[in-house]
């Protein structure tokens, strides 16, 4: 054998290795308990296909019947088995025949729909188990990773690529196996047939197939990818052009955003026309390959042969044979063309799937949002030798061995230049970014020991009041399901936030709706409704990051009276850049280069 008959076997090796490697990843998600209902579709996909072969089959001896007026005469033991229904005659027998094979048409298609209909079940509840689990995972994630992740990858994920994953990858994988086996099972009836012509068939289709889907492959995967990568720079421009419409308006910047999402969309077009013509191709190819390969091969029976009537019935199970199999073969294709396009988005998130799978996903989120008890607060929050660097910087640490008490019950302020470490220690305080030295002890007991617990000490109210698209007491009451919301705190809590009186100039009062992100209220109500918030829950530590900064002078007054009302009864931390906001506040901690120092309010 020549060398370059071996490379030429080495590259065609390589390639059903990589279309079987990309054919089989999508199973490797899948538990134990689902790849045994996985199984037990696959063996009904053998009966379906059996079933199809068999139809096939059933013409042939149709044929000929139909052909020969002396059939019940030739075959006595038929004749004696169809009398009992009646049947005398060769009209009679032909349309017994004819019957018969009807009902068993549609008994097979029932089968074949129950099939289908298992198929599609099996991968659409896999859809909704894993992206809602996904989601989940993702909610459950450190903020450090949500800080390093873009939001346009997140949502790609959850939507697109979970979707794409089962709903084209997974869906189109059993759809092979499916359009494998009946081809496999008719393959063998021809075999029984004509084993020379099933010979032809196999050592000609098969490695033409397997030609075309490696011809396609390159130009596939490069039309995947650019999908992938397009979805989530659509998801970008979608977040950042409405997110900032205001700015975006005031500063006439729309035909930027309009631009930056039209050239993405492009591209996504441009990959998508070019994918759905290549899946085009592939079925011209094939039916003028199988026809003309049955044309042919009647060409040479009849040269061997010489009689057309011998040829009748065998040639037309054969064409009807060819009829069914050139639609499988032209799936086939397809649907290997639809794995390959979709492969990027399960490469994406193959990672994420296989933790959910793990069920590591539930041991992570199980860590988090479990109703437990406070963690005991009656003395002060001791800061000790706290350190902290983001990992993806190459700067300093931003915050260097930062020492100090809050002793309960007090207001503190927090200042500092921007960039001094100020939102990085209450995120720490928070829970959110767990420190690379030192720690925050309350009552002695590290917080990181029990997050749950010290969280549920504390309110935070940002500089930025994010609001759901509902009604003001849902805001109030963020999280909370409607029959669990108490309407008394709600109504108590208006009265904290100087908010009961406006509340009760609306129409619809505390069920008005806010608008999507708060559309419909001004700054300063957002930011009063996300103090409510705030308070809604009764907690023992308040933080509040700018919190009264979109407030007018009135306003913010106002409200810091409400706030040292609660002086003494809950522990005030207050980031602040308007020091009159923290003028009755009992000291303040300074933030400048990464230190932090106690300064005494005189």
């Amino acid at each position: 054998m020549s060398i370059l008959s071996l490379k030429s076997i080495d590259k065609s090796d390589i390639m059903l290795s990589t279309i079987m490697k990309n054919f089989l990843r999508i199973f490797t998600i899948l538990t134990r308990k689902q790849m045994m209902v996985c199984v037990f579709i696959i063996f009904l996909m053998f009966i379906c296909a059996s079933m199809e072969a068999f139809g096939i089959g059933l013409v042939y001896p149709l044929i000929q019947i139909i052909g020969n007026p002396n059939f019940l005469e030739e075959h006595v033991a038929v004749a004696e088995f169809v009398q009992r229904f009646g049947v005398v005659n060769h009209r009679r027998l032909i349309f017994f025949c004819s019957i018969c094979l009807l009902f068993f048409y549609i008994f097979k298609n029932i089968i074949v729909l129950y099939e289908a209909k298992l198929q599609i079940a099996f991968s659409m509840n896999n859809q909704k188990d894993y992206t809602s689990r996904l989601y989940a995972y993702y909610m459950s994630k450190p903020y450090l990773y949500h800080v390093n992740t873009n939001l346009a990858v997140i949502s790609r994920n959850i939507g697109t690529a979970c979707s794409s994953v089962f709903c084209m990858i997974l869906v189109s994988a059993l759809s092979i196996i499916t359009e494998l086996v009946t081809v496999f099972v008719i393959w063998v009836f021809l075999a029984v047939m004509d084993l020379i012509t099933a010979l032809g068939v196999a050592f000609i289709i098969a490695p033409f197939i397997l030609l075309l889907l490696n011809f396609f492959r390159k130009k596939i995967g490069v039309c995947g990818l650019a999908q992938a990568e397009c979805a989530a720079r659509m998801n970008k421009w979608i977040n950042q052009g409405f997110v900032s419409l205001k700015e975006t308006k005031v500063m006439q910047r729309e035909k930027f955003f309009s631009d930056a999402f039209s050239s993405t969309y492009t591209e996504y077009v441009d990959s998508l026309k070019e994918f759905q013509f290549i899946q085009r191709v592939p079925k011209s190819i094939i039916e003028l390959v199988s026809i003309g390969g049955m044309l042919l091969l009647i060409a040479i029976k009849m040269l061997l042969k010489g009689n057309p009537d011998s040829l009748i019935a065998s040639l037309g199970v054969l064409a009807l044979a060819a009829v069914r199999l050139m639609p499988s073969l032209n799936r086939t294709v397809s649907l290997f063309n639809d794995i390959k396009f979709n492969m990027p988005f399960l490469n994406e998130i193959y990672d994420d799937l296989i933790v959910i799978k793990r069920g590591r996903d539930v041991a992570e989120r199980g860590t988090l949002n479990v109703a437990s008890a406070r963690m005991p607060f009656e003395k002060e929050i001791s800061v000790q030798g706290l350190s902290f660097a983001y990992p993806s910087k190459i700067q300093k640490d931003v915050l260097k061995d930062v020492s100090f008490s809050i002793p309960k019950g007090a207001f503190i302020g927090i200042i500092g230049p921007s960039g001094a470490g100020k939102t990085t220690f209450v995120d720490i305080l928070l829970g959110l970014l767990p420190p690379k030295n030192g720690a925050i002890y309350v009552d002695g007991q590290d917080i990181y020991k029990n997050t749950c617990g010290w969280l549920s000490n504390i309110a935070y109210v940002p500089q930025s009041i994010y609001l759901i698209d509902g009604t003001i007491r849902d805001n109030i009451a963020f999280g909370h399901t409607e029959d669990q919301i108490d309407d008394t705190k709600v109504e108590k809590v208006l009265h904290m936030a100087e908010l009961y009186d406006f509340v009760q100039t609306l129409p619809d009062g505390v069920r008005t709706e806010v608008g999507d992100r708060g559309s419909k209220l001004s700054g300063g109500q957002k930011q009063r409704i996300g103090i409510a918030r705030a308070l809604y829950n009764e907690p023992s530590v308040l933080v509040l990051d700018e919190a009264t900064s979109a407030l007018d002078n009135e306003t913010e007054k106002q409200i810091t009276d409400t706030i040292l009302n609660l002086k003494g009864k809950i522990t005030i931390i207050s980031i602040a850049h308007r020091l009159s906001t923290l003028e009755n506040c009992d000291f303040k901690i300074k933030f400048e280069n990464g230190k932090a120092e106690r300064i005494t309010q005189n």
